[in-house]
């Protein structure tokens, strides 16, 4: 699948160390590649389109992935191998199946399991920890998501394990033991899937009208099209697979026990590492794409809530203060913009906007204000600010 860049030809001093450089997506629509299919048939143009687009996001790859990256890459796969293989052979030879539960007292669950494989259990556990905890520091924006994304994972495991309920060896046998749940999981990932794309394709929609807009719409189009994310899209697509098989392979090597083959056990380390390999991948292309200070990745529905959310929270009451020798005063603004004031009647504790009746005792809100301070006496609304109430 190799390609040419069309006028630009990079050498490596031209090598993008910064991750966040969003500038450098502008180049997308001069790759080319060397052969295409579409020239045998035009029902091939698709799938030319997402090799180029595969293709460009490998060479964003190279240029832009340090060894932080590749080494997260190695914590998680680490967190998979040590979770799959116990080193002491307690679970290649299968256990008890009899002992179940995860209490650490009496004579099952986690108190059967040997020392060294509880051990390997609470490593994997810390892998998996130091795992999120860089994901999620190499890729900011993409937070809120990524725990979409690990739910979604954790809702592909369920799928495959629910699918071996009662057919352990599935898919050359069925159960409809636990169909409920398989659907469910089903359901849930599905769901969570369009969540997450939706998320980062609103987002990108966003970023290419706020940070390329022209009248032009041929420039807009081409901008559009430099931000394209259809081959993230069919990462997503494949990565989801890739879950599955790797974690139907492991619940196929636990279901047949104690006679599983290792060849399910080595397919499981292997599709789980490019699982890991691959939320890395979703993660870091819409950051790419997007820049380091860009707003968080989230859906327009989402962000509208977000926005709304935020205002409330910012707005706060203003207190007025005295025009001559800016001390505060009992004047203030609310959200409706009118300026309300204590009643001047003693002992009275009504308060309302000013030129209005009071709703206790039903005299006049003053419209002026004499300062404790200076002893000077304004008109009320002369001690807010004159901006607009909204």
């Amino acid at each position: 699948m190799a390609a040419t860049l069309g006028a630009e030809k990079s050498t490596p001093g031209d090598a993008i160390t910064n991750a966040d450089d969003a500038s450098e997506f502008e180049d997308l629509i001069n790759i080319k590649l060397n052969k295409n299919l579409s020239e045998l048939h035009p029902i091939f143009n698709t799938i030319d389109e997402l090799r180029k687009q595969i293709l460009f996001m490998s060479l964003k790859l190279r240029k832009s992935w340090s060894q932080a990256e590749f080494l997260t890459v190695g914590i998680g796969t680490l967190a998979i191998i040590i979770g799959a293989i116990t080193f002491d052979g307690e679970l290649q030879n299968g256990g008890d199946f009899l002992k179940v539960g995860i209490g650490p007292l009496g004579n099952g669950g986690l108190s059967a399991v040997s020392a060294a494989s509880f051990f390997q259990l609470i490593l994997s556990i810390g892998c998996w920890i130091f795992f999120l905890y860089r994901i999620w520091n190499h890729y900011p924006l993409m937070r809120g998501q990524s725990v979409s994304l690990i739910i979604m994972w954790f809702s592909i495991t369920i799928m495959a394990i629910a699918a071996h309920n009662g057919a352990p060896k599935f898919p050359f046998e069925f159960s409809s033991d636990s169909f409920t749940t398989l659907l469910g999981a089903f359901v849930v990932t599905i769901f969570l899937g369009i969540v997450f794309s939706r998320a980062v394709l609103e987002t990108r929609d966003l970023h290419v009208e706020e940070k390329f807009q022209n009248k032009d719409p041929r420039i807009m189009a081409e901008s559009l099209y430099n931000h394209s994310l259809f081959g993230w899209v069919a990462t997503l697509i494949i990565w989801s697979f890739i879950a599955f098989i790797s974690s139907w392979a492991g619940a196929h090597y636990v279901a047949v026990r104690p006679h599983g083959s290792w060849i399910w056990q080595l397919t499981y380390v292997i599709f789980g590492s490019f699982s890991t390999f691959g939320i890395c991948i979703l993660l870091w292309y819409p950051q790419l794409m997007l820049g380091a200070g860009e707003r968080v990745i989230m859906s327009k529905r989402a962000r509208e809530v977000d926005d709304m959310l935020l205002g409330e929270e910012i707005w706060k009451e203003e207190v007025g203060k005295c025009p001559d020798c800016d001390a505060p005063s009992p004047v203030t603004r609310g959200r409706d913009g009118l300026p309300n004031l204590n009643c001047s009647v003693e002992n009275c504790e009504g308060r309302g906007p000013i030129n209005s009746k009071c709703t206790l005792c039903d005299e006049n809100i003053p419209s002026r204000i004499k300062c404790e301070k200076c002893g000077i006496s304004a008109p009320a609304v002369k001690h807010l600010s004159d901006q607009e109430a909204w």
